[in-house]
Parts: structure tokens; C-alpha cells; sequence
């Protein structure tokens, strides 16, 4: 390829010399991260791919080690998932004390050679405001649609995701940017912002604020609820296409560009009056339709997909088991696997039991894993490193990279 930019670059014009150019260093990069992913040890690879709870709220302790995921469960290296879990029973009482038990994380990761987690928390206000001993007040959605002028929200936002980027967080499980409906108004209650005008009026204002502290925000749940807690039972949406279209699918097609991630709900879609449209008997959160056909092909998503808590009961009781519903997850397209418990080996050992069966399933781990690699890149959790000159000195005529452990 850079053989191939630099031959043309000498008849090109100076635009499409850049162009080019441009086009090779992304190259570069790209081939920067998959050399990364390619040398990391199998565990740190497999457990990129989860976000899970954690114990504690004052020094980070790992509950698994490596031999987990091969029949020897108390032995080898800690087991380190991809991504932190905070509920609220991770939260200090104190801002210095959250502060401490992160950085605490990020020691005992980096003391273990593993890649920083991503360290996440549902912080949407109103009833879901996991830091409200910490932020204080954080209203809700709704009440914000209601009560708050742009600037007024715009400020909101910026205080919260900068009071959050203090305490160490890079990922909040928010906003909820479902259109509220009779459908799933019980189940959303003040978590949406409301109508689709008012969704696509406040959502930008608290997705920028939170990704321009480096915090990736994950829209939820896509493409949609019922009024139906996926706690206790599988959503089940019958909709017509023109409501699917403009009232479930909007949003997500609008906001998405500014997101980071997407997080897939465990809603099975009926189409009234087209039934072949997908498959209604499979949750959303593990349907290759809704995961790849529509939010990476239709709709061109590029960031990091997450699955909604795969240890739900409602995923079970209709014959999904956790383990399963894992493989069938990464087989639609999922990058993470989201579980509320604290043990995640015995999952990732039946993954990379699967990946060693079928090379396509093992690739889909290797693509996941460098998206995460890269989100991880642009939260600061990872470094780029610019390379200029080669071990003899000479000025490279395109950079290389090298992915290296960011400073914490």
C-alpha cells in the first residue's frame, strides 16, 4: 500500500498527494494496533472483551486468576476483565476515596503488565445517579427535556462529565435515547428525554459533554424496549415499519456519529406488517441483523457494541443461557459482553473454546479486540506513539506506530 500511495504521489497533484498521504499513515496505525492484539497473551486478549463488576471501593483485589480459563481455576496470574463495572456499592463516600480505589485499579493493572480497563458506571440522573453522594443532584432526563433551556442543560452536562473525568471514570453507560412511548413508558419512566425532538435536542448536549472529557458515552438500548424490565422478562416490541423507522431507529441513526458505543437491548422486534423484516424470535443483543446488517451496515457505526447484562434472567428462562447467549453475541457482531457478576472466566473459557473450533468466530475475537484496542487508544487508556526515523536514523517517508501503555 505505501509503495503503491508513494508511486502515484509523484504525478499527483499537492491535494491528492495529501490525500494520499493521509490515507497511508492510517494504514500505519491500523497496522500498529493489530500488531498490538496479535502480541497480547491469550487472557489479556479474551477478557478485553468484558465489562464486569467489581468487588470493593477502596483497593482493587482480582477475584479470578488465568486458570480459569483452562480447568485449573485457582491458578496462574490474576484474571483482569477489559472493563470495570462501578455499581453503587463501589462508590466511597468520599470523592478523594473513588479517586484512590481507581487509581488503585489502574496500579494493579499496570503492575500486572495488562491493558488499562475501562472504567465504567451508570451515571444517567434521576434514579440511576450512581455517584449522587459524590455529584450530588443529577436529574433525570425527563425532568431535564422539561425544565432546562440548551444553555442550562449544555452546563449540566459539561459540570457532570468534568466532575466525573476527575474521579477517574472513561465510560458512562448513558443517555438512554429511546423515544418515550405508551410502549415502554412504564419500563423507561424518567430516563428518556421524551418525543424525538427533544431526544435529538438534549442527547448531543450530554454525548459532547462526556466525550469531550475523553468519557465514551453508550447509547441505550438499542432498538428499544417494551414495558417489560429485561430483569424479568424478554421485551417483546410489535411495531409497524413506519413506527420502527421514525420512532425506534431515528435516534440512533442521528446520534450515533457522535458516539462511541451503542448498548444492544434484549428486545425481540416483530414488524407487523412485514414479517419477514428479521427474525422475532431472537433478542436484539444477539442477532447479527440488528448488531451487522443494521448498525454497522445500514446505519455505518463504527464504534465499540455492547451487549446488555447476558446473566439477565429473562435471557435464560427463554432458553439463552449465559454461555451461549456469549458465543451468539460475538457471532452478531458484539465487541463487549456486559455481566453484572464479578467472575467472567467461565464464559471467556467457552469463547476461546469456540474460537479454537472455527477460525471465522476466532476472527470475529481479533476484530473486536483491536475496535477495543482502538476506543481505548482514543480514551487515553493506550498511547500512539509516533515513529519518525528508522533504527538507522532515516526519516521515514510515512510514520510508523507503536502502541504503548498511557501514563495514569
Amino acid at each position: 500500500m505505501f509503495l503503491t500511495s508513494f508511486f502515484i504521489l509523484s504525478c499527483a497533484s499537492k491535494a491528492e498527494k495529501q490525500r494520499l498521504y493521509e490515507i497511508a499513515v492510517q494504514d500505519s496505525k491500523k497496522t500498529a494496533i493489530e500488531q498490538f492484539v496479535s502480541q497480547l497473551p491469550e487472557n489479556v486478549k479474551i477478557s478485553q472483551l468484558f465489562l464486569v463488576n467489581i468487588e470493593g471501593s477502596k483497593n482493587y483485589f482480582p477475584v479470578e486468576k488465568t486458570g480459569s480459563l483452562y480447568g485449573k481455576k485457582n491458578e496462574g496470574e490474576p484474571l483482569l476483565p477489559g472493563g470495570c463495572l462501578f455499581f453503587s456499592y463501589n462508590i466511597a463516600d468520599s470523592k478523594e476515596q473513588v479517586r484512590s480505589f481507581i487509581k488503585s485499579i489502574n496500579s494493579f493493572y499496570s503492575k500486572n503488565n495488562n491493558v488499562l480497563p475501562f472504567i465504567a458506571v451508570d451515571q444517567e440522573g434521576g434514579s440511576v445517579n450512581r455517584l449522587r453522594k459524590i455529584t450530588g443532584n443529577f436529574p433525570s432526563e425527563k425532568y431535564i427535556s422539561q425544565n432546562f433551556d440548551e444553555a442550562k442543560a449544555r452546563e449540566l452536562y459539561e459540570n457532570q462529565a468534568s466532575q466525573m473525568a476527575e474521579l477517574g471514570f472513561n465510560m458512562n453507560l448513558a443517555p438512554v435515547v429511546e423515544v418515550e412511548t405508551l410502549e415502554n413508558s412504564g419500563f423507561l419512566d424518567t430516563r428518556s428525554f421524551g418525543s424525538l425532538e427533544k431526544v435529538l435536542f438534549y442527547a448531543p448536549l450530554e454525548i459532547n459533554a462526556f466525550e469531550n472529557q475523553k468519557i465514551a458515552t453508550v447509547l441505550k438500548h438499542f432498538p428499544g424496549n417494551s414495558n417489560t424490565d429485561p430483569h424479568t422478562g424478554l421485551p417483546e416490541i410489535k411495531i409497524s415499519s413506519e413506527r420502527l423507522k421514525n420512532e425506534l431507529l431515528e435516534p440512533f441513526k442521528k446520534l450515533l456519529p457522535l458516539s462511541s458505543s451503542v448498548l444492544m437491548s434484549h428486545a425481540r422486534i416483530t414488524v407487523e406488517d412485514d414479517p419477514s423484516y428479521c427474525d422475532s424470535s431472537i433478542p436484539a443483543c444477539l442477532s447479527e441483523f440488528w448488531v451487522t446488517k443494521v448498525l454497522r451496515e445500514d446505519f455505518g457505526f463504527e464504534g465499540l457494541i455492547l451487549s446488555d447484562d447476558i446473566f439477565m434472567g429473562a435471557l435464560a428462562d427463554n432458553g439463552f443461557l449465559s454461555e451461549d447467549a456469549a458465543i451468539r453475541a460475538i457471532e452478531a457482531g458484539v465487541n463487549i459482553i456486559m455481566l453484572s457478576e464479578k467472575r467472567f472466566g467461565s464464559v471467556a473459557k467457552i469463547l476461546l473454546k469456540k474460537a479454537s473450533e472455527s477460525q471465522e468466530f476466532n476472527q470475529k475475537i481479533q476484530k473486536s479486540v483491536q475496535k477495543i484496542i482502538e476506543y481505548k487508544i482514543k480514551g487515553g487508556l493506550l498511547e500512539l506513539r509516533q515513529i519518525d526515523f528508522d533504527s538507522d536514523g532515516k526519516k521515514l517517508k510515512v510514520p510508523a506506530f507503536k502502541v504503548v501503555a498511557a501514563d495514569f
